[in-house]
């Protein structure tokens, strides 16, 4: 969900916004700004209502704005405006309105609380039916961009709201856009590409859309998705027409003729084949510096036509990759699998400790579960390889010059949210691909220890990286616990692991006040402790015992169910084997959850209302973890 460019202001406008530009406005100041907001927005001048507008794109730039405008109403009285005579009343509202969606989740859903659905859908309605961009008309720039940005907020509005998609299927908008707008030669690659991308989130788990899309339009997509062409455009539109048609399957890929499969996996390779860093490389060069003092020279004439140009071009790369990203994650998102890499401590059986060997008869492995024609396309065309090169920024100036630049600053976050999303997807595809694919425990370890850099050792604000890269070292260390389990004398990649070298990892959860992160990282020292068991010394014993007494204290202080849910399980897991007997006695670890157990379930039925993936977890360890008490009990005594 990007950000619209923002407009240039006229020598007007600027005494307006000028009035507002101190972020350290006093309340009654920004009162006395909202209300002039409003008293312009509810003027009969097209000028009065503009200006308004502007002013109200200003403000929400900043975050601490936002709450105090919907609650005086200000959405309420610019959502009318996209139903406006005056087109750049229209345009103004409709950049506005899409800006504001792209701010996070929580914005949309006052948005809908503010009813924005009607009038953009009225919008719809009105103005899309029958339009066409005229190139003789002095509006059509104007015209294009306000159908991309309604396009755009529909998108926006429709990702973060069950309701939305709801309104949508009620409405006759995909029947105005669908065929109609997937025509290139009519409507130009952008209005294209910003119907697929709406397209490709509302088709999602929506068995009307994709009914409807089967019926209207599955012979266009095709047709779009084989267009032989490496413009950036172009391959936005390939890979968006691949995603929407997987869509239409349910995201059941299989359904699909072999020939399809192939198709689709080569545009994901191909787009995923240039080189991002490269991309931004080249374009840092043209991007204005920063003076020093804050300020930058805009490039001039055919030097400013071919910055926009570069950018435009790069945006669109990011955006094709994050989409291609995002169907690849979705491809090998098995669920089933993982679970079934969880091991025994899922298991109901009452006999804890009589591990099924994990790579025994009968047992699937979660590369079993894709299908093998999309498995050997996706193996052939070196997709891993390709998704783990988008978890690489550019380089770190390179990041600063895109960030500094206001033209270039959308690019800086995109990259941020395309490292984001290919962490996401190595943390599948490292559960659904052959360990041989991955570059054997070696390639795993490699990728354990380049992602652990990235969160212990590169200081970083986003949360939502963290929390992508602790899942993919927790899914490094299951997988090489999946293929250890059994084959002990194969790998000895953690033989010398001390306390020293764990202390980074149990600062990090002590520090964390992210509950995903802080359950990714407990869980993944606990699989480090697993990987020392049938390696006993000393030494390793050593770390083992210090783990568990960290786990057992962080579950003390744990606030979530579920994290504490996922900090038993972990232990469950860790002593599930007779081999750890002694130092389940040394550390008192019947005792210890013994104490656990009733504060488990307490916390439980305190905290019902949690996720399904949540519930289930908690469910288990419920379960488990008297049993396992009853069982270990029974063991320790024998020593």
């Amino acid at each position: 969900m990007g950000k619209v460019r923002k407009r240039k202001p006229n020598k007007a406008q600027n005494n307006i916004v000028a009035d507002v530009s101190d972020e350290e406005l006093p309340v009654d100041s920004k009162e006395n700004v909202i209300q002039t907001i409003l008293d312009q927005l509810q003027a009969a001048n097209v000028e009065e209502k503009y200006c308004g507008l502007q002013t109200f794109a200003f403000i929400i730039e900043s975050p601490e704005n936002i709450e105090q405008a919907i609650e005086r109403g200000v959405v309420k009285a610019v959502a009318p405006l996209l139903l406006d005579p005056a087109g750049s009343v229209r345009n103004a509202a409709a950049g506005s309105l899409r800006n504001l969606s792209a701010v996070q989740l929580e914005v949309c859903d006052s948005l809908m609380e503010q009813d924005i659905m009607t009038p953009l859908i009225c919008w719809f309605d009105k103005h899309a039916e029958n339009w066409t961009p005229d190139n003789n008309s002095k509006t059509k720039m104007e015209d294009v961009d306000t159908f991309i940005q309604c396009i755009n907020l529909l998108l926006n509005l429709c990702e973060s709201s069950e309701l939305a998609v709801k309104y949508l299927g009620q409405s006759r908008v995909l029947s105005i856009l669908l065929p109609r707008y997937l025509d290139i030669a009519t409507f130009g690659c952008d209005i294209v590409s910003s119907v697929l991308q709406c397209l490709f989130v509302v088709v999602e788990d929506n068995p009307d859309v994709m009914e409807k899309i089967k019926l209207t339009c599955e012979k266009q997509l095709q047709e779009l998705m084989s267009i032989e062409d490496t413009d950036p455009s172009i391959l936005l539109i390939r890979t968006l027409s691949a995603g929407v048609i997987i869509n239409t399957c349910g995201g059941n890929m299989a359904v699909l003729p072999v020939n399809v499969i192939n198709l689709i996996v080569s545009i994901l390779a191909m787009t995923l084949s240039i080189d991002h860093r490269l991309v931004c490389n080249q374009l840092s060069s043209i991007v204005p510096l920063n003076d020093g003092s804050g300020k930058f020279e805009p490039p001039k004439g055919k030097d400013a036509q071919m910055l926009d140009n570069q950018l435009k071009s790069a945006s669109q790369i990011l955006d094709a990759q994050q989409r291609s990203i995002e169907i690849i994650a979705n491809i090998c998102s098995c669920d089933d699998a993982s679970d079934q890499m969880e091991g025994p401590e899922s298991s109901d059986s009452d006999e804890v400790g009589d591990d099924e060997d994990s790579n025994g008869e009968g047992v699937v492995l979660a590369e079993d579960k894709l299908p093998p024609e999309i498995l050997e396309a996706l193996i052939s065309l070196n997709i891993f390889e390709k998704v783990w090169a988008r978890t690489q920024l550019p380089a770190e100036n390179v990041m600063l010059i895109l960030k500094e630049y206001e033209g270039s600053k959308l690019l800086h976050k995109k990259l941020h949210t395309l490292q984001t999303r290919a962490l996401l997807c190595v943390n599948n595809m490292l559960s659904s691909l052959p360990i041989d694919n991955l570059g054997g425990i070696n390639g795993i370890y490699k990728i354990w220890i380049d992602v652990g850099k990235l969160v212990f050792k590169e200081s970083s604000e986003n949360l939502y990286i963290l929390e992508s890269a602790t899942a993919v070292m927790r899914a490094a260390l299951d997988k090489i616990k999946f293929r250890e389990n059994g084959k002990s004398g194969e790998c000895d990649l953690f033989r010398d692991l001390s306390l020293s070298d764990i202390e980074m990892m149990i600062t990090g959860i002590r520090d964390c006040q992210v509950p995903e992160i802080r359950s990714n990282l407990i869980r993944m020292i606990g699989i480090l402790a697993l990987l020392l068991v049938n390696k006993l010394n000393e030494t390793s014993s050593n770390v083992i015992c210090a783990i568990t007494d960290f786990i057992l204290e962080q579950a003390h202080k744990e606030n979530e169910v579920w994290v504490l849910a996922e900090a038993i399980d972990t232990l469950v897991d860790l002593y599930s084997e007779d081999e750890t007997d002694v130092l389940a006695a040394k550390v008192k670890l019947v005792e210890k959850l013994s104490i656990l157990a009733p504060i488990l379930k307490n916390k439980a039925r305190q905290q019902r209302k949690l996720p399904k993936e949540y519930k289930v977890l908690v469910s288990t360890a419920t379960s488990n973890l008297p049993r396992f008490i009853k069982y270990k009990k029974g063991r320790v005594a024998n020593l």
